[in-house]
């Protein structure tokens, strides 16, 4: 490729990128991208400046008078969209950076024009970083440098040829120079794809090096977090099905400490909010009334619930909780929450055990869930009655006017029950077998939208099963409460953690039992219309595991992180040098008994310590002289060879070696005539093939004759025969 062609090029490709990773960071106008479009094409078209559009365009070319008038009246622009449409600094600087790229597109004449433009493409991929943390920004960053390094180096070797008085330009549009430099070859791209692979590395060392400050200076984080429905203080039946049909991510769940994958899929219940009473149309909580969690130790918090007993063996589960920005202060952890630890300033419970911050979070929050996992025990599986606390009593037995048929309704299905445990399962296996799951039910809130469901429509998602479960549960005098929270069930076997989406917004029931505490329990039957496993999936549940590496890593790199990893080879360099000291002590403790027994050895026979050491001495040194002295290896002495000599004396010695292997040794003392009749007398028909190489190493080696190349394909023939006869079954006698 011509030299300028190529310059021109990379320099219009390098602002393409720029261009490009900015599009997919920011919604721009659609008549800029049209400006923008045109500068672009017009700059590709007058890359071969032989060509008649390049002259067309030469002579429609605007004057520099005409240029400026644009820039004038771009930066008055910059401001009327800072004041009064934009209102923001970034995309109002955004704009004024395109504006000026078009500029510089369309004016590409001299070396400086070229500055202007890399400087302006430059701002342009920085302005997309302050706009996006996604991972696609990678491979715009990897090929802008790629792009930038074989820019660099062209515009040095095109102002090399022009500051030379053998090339006559004194720019880049005046045609081609008359310098001998002036085509590049694929050779010089895959040097500069090289040195800017070490440029990256250099990039990656300053990143995870350079001191961390505050980011996000000019970040817009407003309206960002997901919005979520069903945990407020105040909830409408029916407010959960909306999102049904959301799939965006809202938490990922690992689970450390969980042994199994098999155990690690089950259906995992997620809590955020309790409700206690009920309106006949809407959950709320009569306890809004938050405290704060005192920190032990620092950075965790734990909670203790109010006619809650712990169990005398609890079995907690760990959670590993990375929660995307929401909407809602609620912080979500498996039933029932003890403690929570994580880089908070405060944390906040309400009397039924939820969790909260003191304000909703718009950015990616991590923190580890401590649960226990409460089970009713044997001796509550029985009695027919409880007596319950004051306090459970007048909180989870309130029950709204109701419709006569809906208390006929629980009396008849918990008749046969002879304990409590029974009644609750009863009622659990009625909603089950009797009711159809569909999110296919009218929006318009209903009057008395339990009746509904229980009596004449009988059809309804999650909330409808927990509130019809609750009211006949308390109708019959047994203490209940709704639950609003996240049903994880998609396993990321990838990633090995739950991914959590708005459409798993679930909501179940607790039950009292005075001696086991609050039992989860899911009146709800599965979702018929179940999402079915698609490629699109399994393609998802791979790249998403990346994408939290590139956050942990990239996006998400804190000063924290990075004394982590200073304190990590810290400790490193200390376990190193402790095993080395521990290593040359046991060394020195081995020399000193090793001495301490000769000189108890020798002492007696009559000599003095004094002569013993010196003889010590004296022989530590011939060894080391021995040492320095030793022959050199033949890979120290090749270079005393000349080329034929070392490509002899590699055959000869693979012919050595076979030998070897079949018994016939080589005695260091025997000179090659004298193995070669040694050969003759123990593998006879190995002899004729021997003698031929051996006699062609004598005189390559000793005669320093040259080795041509039919020479050496012939010896590699003899070697082949030799081989040939082990195959043939023709082996050595044994002597």
């Amino acid at each position: 490729m011509v030299l300028d062609q190529a310059f021109r090029l990379s320099s219009i490709l390098l602002a393409a990128i720029s261009v490009a990773s900015l599009l997919l960071a920011i919604v721009l106008p659609p008549w800029l991208l049209t400006l923008a479009g045109l500068a672009f094409a017009l700059a590709l078209l007058r890359l071969n400046q032989m060509s008649s559009f390049a002259g067309l365009l030469l002579h429609l070319r605007c004057s520099a008078l005409t240029w400026n008038v644009f820039l004038l009246l771009a930066f008055v622009g910059f401001w009327i969209d800072l004041m009064f449409v934009s209102q923001e600094l970034l995309p109002s600087g955004i704009h004024f950076v395109m504006m000026l790229m078009v500029n510089k597109l369309s004016n590409l004449d001299h070396r400086r024009d070229f500055l202007h433009l890399y400087a302006i493409s430059l701002i342009s991929l920085l302005a997309s970083a302050a706009l996006t943390t996604q991972i696609w920004y990678a491979p715009f960053f990897l090929l802008y440098l790629v792009v930038g390094v074989w820019t660099l180096f062209l515009y040095h070797l095109i102002k090399e040829r022009d500051e030379f008085p053998d090339g006559h330009s004194t720019g880049i549009a005046e045609g081609p120079s008359l310098s001998p430099l002036t085509h590049i070859r694929y050779s010089f791209f895959w040097t500069t794809n090289a040195m800017a692979a070490g440029a990256f590395g250099l990039t990656l060392l300053f990143f995870f090096s350079i001191p961390r400050i505050g980011a996000g200076f000019f970040q817009n984080n407003h309206g960002d977090s997901l919005r979520t429905t069903g945990f407020t203080e105040h909830v409408d039946l029916g407010a959960i099905g909306p999102v049904k049909h959301d799939p965006s991510i809202v938490m990922r769940i690992a689970l450390p400490e969980a042994a199994g994958d098999e155990s690690r899929r089950e259906p995992l219940y997620l809590r955020g909010a309790a409700y206690n009473q009920y309106n006949g149309t809407s959950w709320s909580n009569s306890q809004p009334r938050r405290r704060m969690l005192i920190e032990l130790p620092q950075g965790t918090f734990t909670l203790r619930t109010p006619g809650v007993k712990p169990p005398a063996a609890p079995q907690r589960l760990r959670q590993e909780i990375l929660l995307e920005p929401l909407d809602t202060a609620v912080l979500f952890g498996a039933s029932l929450p003890v403690s929570i630890t994580g880089t908070f300033l405060s944390v906040q419970a309400d009397l039924m055990g939820s969790l909260y911050l003191p304000f909703p979070f718009h950015t990616r929050i991590h923190y580890t869930a401590y649960s226990v996992l409460t089970t009713l025990i044997s001796a509550e599986r029985h009695p027919t009655a409880f007596l319950y606390p004051d306090f459970i009593a007048q909180q989870y037995l309130q029950v709204p006017a109701l419709d006569a048929r809906i208390v006929a309704l629980a009396r008849r299905v918990t008749q046969p029950a002879t304990s409590v445990w029974q009644t609750v399962r009863l009622i659990r296996t009625h909603l089950l077998n009797n009711y159809r799951y569909s999110l296919e039910i009218p929006t318009r809130q209903s009057a008395h939208p339990l009746e509904d469901f229980l009596l004449i429509r009988k059809t309804g998602y999650c909330e409808h099963y927990a509130t019809a479960m609750v009211m006949l549960l308390r109708t019959v005098g047994v203490p209940a409460r709704l639950v609003t929270g996240f049903l994880a069930t998609e396993w990321n076997a990838f990633g090995n953690y739950y991914t959590v989406r708005q459409r798993d917004a679930h909501a179940w029931v607790e039950v009292y039992f005075p001696q086991s505490g609050w039992i989860t329990m899911d009146p709800t039957p599965p979702a018929p219309d179940a999402t079915t496993q698609t490629w699109w999936l399994s393609a998802s549940s791979v790249m998403d595991p990346v994408r939290l590496k590139w956050d942990r890593l990239f996006v998400y790199y804190s000063a924290s992180d990075q004394f982590a990893v200073v304190q990590g080879i810290r400790e490193s360099g200390e376990a190193v040098r402790a095993r080395m000291s521990e290593s040359l002590t046991a060394l020195l403790r081995l020399w000193s008994t090793m001495l301490g027994r000769l000189m108890e050895v020798l002492t007696p026979v009559g000599f003095p310590q004094a002569a013993i050491f010196l003889m010590l001495v004296i022989s530590a040194g011939y060894a080391v002289r021995l040492l320095l002295r030793q022959p050199r290896s033949f890979d120290s002495v090749q270079d005393y060879y000349s080329p034929h000599q070392r490509v002899v004396i590699t055959l000869y010695s693979t012919m050595i070696d076979f030998f070897a292997q079949h018994g016939i040794v080589k005695p260091a003392s025997a000179t090659p005539l004298e193995f070669l009749r040694h050969v003759h007398e123990q593998w006879s028909e190995a002899s004729p093939s021997a003698d031929a190489l051996t006699h062609l190493y004598a005189q390559v080696r000793f005669g320093q004759a040259p080795l041509t190349a039919e020479e050496r394909t012939t010896a590699e023939g003899l070697l082949h025969t030799i081989r040939a006869l082990e195959r043939s079954g023709l082996t050595a006698r044994k002597s």
